[in-house]
């Protein structure tokens, strides 16, 4: 990806989002990312594909939406500041799409959004983070354990082997249910010994 160049999310009609890389100057596509039925999904993609490039997470994308035109923004401001405005853009678009089919033991990308001092917040620009589903609560809600990659040691801080390519622990402390519509994309399952030992902990929480 060139420094001239950025990344556009279109919707080409109502929930349908085209994601390319294009250029700053004649605004003709340099590369397809691809097509996706959800604006956090599509937010993630084009934060994934910024993020493999040389040049990092400093350049823009532009967001052309049929109810939010040409609307052009720094991926890096929303790394640098609670961008609440955002989040509540992102959060409309999730509470209008279907509820996800999950298992236990998945782990899943969950849209944890920004929250309130030290409660814990997702990441990047479509504020993600991978969480692992601990019980299920119908087709509509789930508990999960977020998954952090901070190394400080915590007894409530457990390990759960690499994540996406990433060394992680669930975070205990931070257990929450979730509607599904929070739930992204699905990266795996997590061991059955681990999951088994995460359970069994967040059980003797109470």
């Amino acid at each position: 990806m060139s420094a001239n160049n950025y990344i556009q999310i279109k919707e080409t009609h109502p929930e349908i989002y085209d994601v390319s890389e294009r250029d700053y100057e004649s605004e003709g596509e340099i590369q397809a990312v691809g097509l996706f039925d959800s604006l956090i999904l599509a937010v993630k993609k084009a934060e994934d594909y910024i993020q493999k490039s040389e040049y990092g997470v400093e350049y823009g994308i532009r967001f052309s939406l049929l109810k939010d035109e040409d609307r052009l923004a720094s991926s890096g401001e929303f790394l640098s500041h609670k961008d609440f405005d955002r989040w509540n853009e992102l959060k409309k678009h999730a509470n209008r799409e279907e509820s996800r089919l999950y298992t236990v033991r998945e782990i899943w990308w969950c849209q944890f959004g920004l929250n309130i001092g030290s409660e814990l917040n997702g990441k990047g620009i479509s504020f993600l983070r991978p969480a692992i589903i601990l019980r299920g609560f119908g087709s509509d809600a789930c508990l999960v354990a977020p998954l952090t990659t901070s190394v400080r040691e915590h007894p409530l801080r457990l390990a759960v082997g690499n994540i996406d390519g990433s060394p992680a622990r669930a975070n205990l402390s931070q257990l929450r249910v979730v509607d599904t519509r929070r739930l992204v994309e699905k990266i795996g399952f997590l061991d059955q010994k681990i999951f088994t030992t995460i359970r069994k902990a967040a059980r003797n929480l109470l």
